[in-house]
C-alpha cells in the first residue's frame, strides 16, 4: 500500500484531426510532432512510462508504426470515444495516475508536470489545477487519478464532454472529484498566446520559433520560447488569429463540394478555401473537399492544409468522401439535382449553398448571395432554406488588404486578369485589342495556372507591345491588386476581389448571367460592364480602357465605391453563421433526446 504510485503519461493522438489531418506526424525541426512530446515527457522524474492512445481506424496504423520505431507502447480503442481509449490504456498499463497529454502541445515541460504531480500526490487529489488566479504558459497536460478515470467511466461515460475531452469534464463539474491545487510555477508564470498545433499556421509558428532559436529537435524549451516572445512579440502574429476549441462539444467536419480547374477556372476553389480556413481557424471546424473538375484544382486545396478528392463527374455521389460530416457546403455550377442533393445530405445536420440559382438550393438549410438581379427572381416556395442576400455575403478568394493611398504616377498600371484558366481566350484577345492604344500605360497580363498553351500565350502577348508584361506562377494577386490603377477582368470571383481592394474595373462577361451580375457592380459604381464579350468589339474594349485610364476622378470614385460596398469579411461571417446553425441543430437534438 505504501509503494509509489505508478504514473503513466498517455498521449491521445490520431491521424484524422479535422483541422490539420495527420498533424501528429507533421515534422517540426525534422522530427514528428509526436516525437517532440514523447522526448520531453521522458525527462520527467515521476512518469514511469509514456504511451500513446489512438483509434482502431486504419488511418492510425501510421501511429502504431511510429510507436514501433520509437519504442513507445501504442494502445488502440474506439475512434469516437477518447475516454474509453484512456480507460483501456490505464488498464493495460496498470496505472495509478494517468497524465493525459494532448498530441498538439510540442512544448510540454517535464519539470512543470512533476510540479503538478507532486501537489496531487501530497494532497491525495484526483485531479490537479494551479491555485486560483495563477498564470502559466504551459498547456496540454492534465494529471488525474485512476479513481477519477474510473468514476468518469461509471458516472459520465455518456456525456459528450467526458467522451471527447476527458478531464475537461472536471473543469465543468468541479465537485465531481477531489481537486488538488498546485502552487504557482514562477518559471512559466506568464501568458504566451497559442502554443498548440491545430492548423497550418500553428505549425508555421512552431517552425519559425525553432528556426529563430536555431534549435534542433527537442532542444527548444518552453522557457526559451517565452524569452524569445518577450523580445520578438511579432512572432505571435503568425497564428494569433486561430481560435482554441472550447471544452463544450463544438467543432466538427465540413464537406465542401465545388467545381474547379479546366473549364471551371479556380474562383470557386479559391473562395471555398477562404471559407474552409475561416471554419477551421475561427470555429474549430475542419473541412474535406470534393471537387468536380480537374486534378490541378486539388493542388491549392492541399497546399492550404485540407484533404481533397476528385469526383468522377458533376453528379458523382458524395457518399464515401468522408465517413461523417456535420456541414455540407455546395459551390458549383454543374452538380446534383435537388432530389439527389437532398438524398446526399439527409444525415448531415446543416447544408448550405453559395451563389446557386439552380433548383438544388431548395434542398439546403442556408443560402448566401450577393445582391445581383437574378436573386430577386428566385422562388423559395416549398423550401425551408434561410436566405442571406447582401454585399456582406460576397465571398472572396483572399482577404483584402488595408486600404491605402496609391501613389500618383504619370504612367498608370492596367491589370488584365481573366481567371485561372481563361477557357474563353479573353487574355490574348484583350492584348490584341489594347495593342492599338498609345503605350503611355503599363499593362500586366495574368497567365493563370490552368491556361492552355501558357508559354505560347505569354510570348505572343509580350511580342505585341513594349509596355506589355506577363505575371506567371502567382499564388495570390493581392500585391497586384494593391498596386494597379485599373483592371480589365473576366467577370467572376475576381470582380468581387477587385472591388474589395478598391480597384476600378472593366468587366468582360462570358455569359448573359455574368453580364446581369456585372450590371449590379456597375450600378453600385464599382466598375464598367462591357456585357457579353462575344458581342463587344475589340474597339469597344480598348475605348473603355482608354477612357478610364484618362479619367482619374472617376477611378477615384470607383475605388471608394468598392471599398465601401464589399468589406471582404464574408468568409468569417458565413463561417460564424454556419457554426451557429450547427450549434442550434445540436442543441435541438440534445433537447429531443432529453424528452
Amino acid at each position: 500500500m505504501n509503494r509509489p504510485p505508478r504514473i503513466v503519461a498517455v498521449i491521445q493522438a490520431r491521424m484524422g484531426s479535422t483541422r490539420l489531418p495527420g498533424k501528429v506526424l507533421k515534422p517540426i525541426a525534422g522530427k514528428p510532432l509526436l516525437w517532440h512530446i514523447v522526448h520531453r515527457l521522458k525527462k520527467s522524474r515521476l512518469i514511469g512510462e509514456v504511451a500513446v492512445a489512438t483509434s482502431a481506424n486504419p488511418l492510425d496504423d501510421a501511429i502504431v508504426e511510429f510507436g514501433r520505431h520509437n519504442g513507445v507502447r501504442v494502445v488502440r480503442g474506439p475512434e469516437d470515444n477518447v475516454l474509453a481509449r484512456f480507460a483501456c490504456a490505464a488498464e493495460l498499463l496498470d496505472a495509478d495516475i494517468v497524465v493525459r497529454v494532448s498530441s498538439d502541445a510540442p512544448f510540454v515541460d517535464a519539470d512543470f508536470i512533476d510540479h503538478l504531480l507532486t501537489a496531487m500526490i501530497e494532497q491525495d487529489g484526483d485531479y490537479v489545477l494551479l491555485e486560483e488566479d495563477a498564470t502559466t504558459a504551459h498547456e496540454g497536460v492534465d494529471p488525474m487519478s485512476r479513481r477519477a478515470l474510473d468514476k468518469l467511466m461509471m458516472d459520465a461515460s455518456g456525456d459528450p464532454v467526458a467522451r471527447e475531452h476527458v478531464t475537461g469534464y472536471f473543469k465543468l463539474h468541479p465537485d465531481f472529484v477531489k481537486i488538488a491545487r498546485a502552487k504557482p510555477y514562477p518559471k512559466l508564470a506568464r501568458a504566451a498566446g497559442r502554443l498548440t498545433v491545430d492548423t497550418p499556421d500553428d505549425l508555421a509558428f512552431v517552425e519559425a520559433v525553432h528556426a529563430r532559436l536555431d534549435a534542433k529537435a527537442g532542444e527548444a524549451s518552453l522557457g526559451d520560447l517565452l524569452m524569445l516572445l518577450e523580445h520578438e512579440p511579432s512572432l505571435r502574429q503568425i497564428n494569433a488569429h486561430v481560435r482554441q476549441k472550447e471544452i463544450a462539444p463544438q467543432g466538427g467536419l465540413a464537406l465542401i463540394r465545388c467545381d474547379g480547374g479546366g473549364g471551371y477556372g479556380f474562383g470557386h476553389v479559391k473562395r471555398m478555401i477562404a471559407l474552409a480556413r475561416a471554419l477551421r481557424d475561427r470555429e474549430g471546424i475542419g473541412a474535406h473537399f470534393a471537387v468536380n473538375g480537374s486534378e490541378d484544382a486539388l493542388a491549392p486545396i492541399r497546399q492550404a492544409g485540407f484533404r481533397a478528392a476528385l469526383l468522377s463527374g458533376p453528379t458523382a455521389s458524395l457518399s464515401g468522401v468522408v465517413p461523417h460530416a456535420d456541414l455540407c457546403i455546395v459551390d458549383c455550377r454543374d452538380g446534383p439535382s435537388r432530389e439527389r442533393l437532398a438524398d446526399e445530405i439527409k444525415d448531415i445536420p446543416v447544408a448550405a449553398v453559395v451563389d446557386d440559382a439552380s433548383e438544388r438550393r431548395l434542398a439546403a438549410d442556408l443560402a448566401y448571395y450577393p445582391p445581383v438581379p437574378q436573386v430577386e427572381d428566385l422562388d423559395w416556395r416549398d423550401s425551408h432554406c434561410a436566405v442571406r442576400v447582401g454585399w456582406e455575403w460576397a465571398l472572396l478568394g483572399l482577404p483584402p488588404a488595408a486600404p491605402r493611398a496609391r501613389p500618383v504616377s504619370p504612367r498608370p498600371t492596367l491589370l488584365v486578369t481573366m481567371g485561372g484558366s481563361d477557357p474563353w481566350g479573353f487574355t490574348l484577345r484583350a492584348a490584341q485589342a489594347l495593342a492599338n492604344l498609345e503605350p503611355v500605360f503599363r499593362a500586366r497580363f495574368v497567365i493563370g495556372p490552368g491556361f492552355e498553351n501558357r508559354n505560347a500565350t505569354a510570348r505572343a502577348i509580350v511580342a505585341l507591345k513594349s509596355n506589355f508584361e506577363t505575371i506567371e506562377g502567382a499564388d495570390s494577386l493581392a500585391t497586384e491588386y494593391a498596386s494597379c490603377d485599373l483592371a480589365l477582368a473576366a467577370f467572376g470571383v475576381t470582380a468581387y476581389e477587385l472591388a474589395a481592394f478598391g480597384v476600378p474595373a472593366i468587366y468582360m462577361c462570358a455569359t448573359d448571367d455574368h453580364a446581369l451580375s456585372a450590371s449590379a457592380f456597375e450600378h453600385a459604381g464599382m466598375g464598367v460592364s462591357l456585357g457579353v464579350a462575344s458581342q463587344a468589339t475589340d474597339r469597344a474594349v480598348a475605348q473603355a480602357v482608354w477612357n478610364l485610364l484618362n479619367d482619374r476622378e472617376r477611378r477615384r470614385d470607383m475605388r471608394s465605391a468598392g471599398l465601401m460596398t464589399i468589406d471582404g469579411n464574408a468568409a468569417a461571417r458565413i463561417a460564424r453563421d454556419l457554426a451557429a446553425a450547427l450549434a442550434a441543430k445540436r442543441s435541438a437534438k440534445t433537447m429531443q433526446a432529453a424528452v
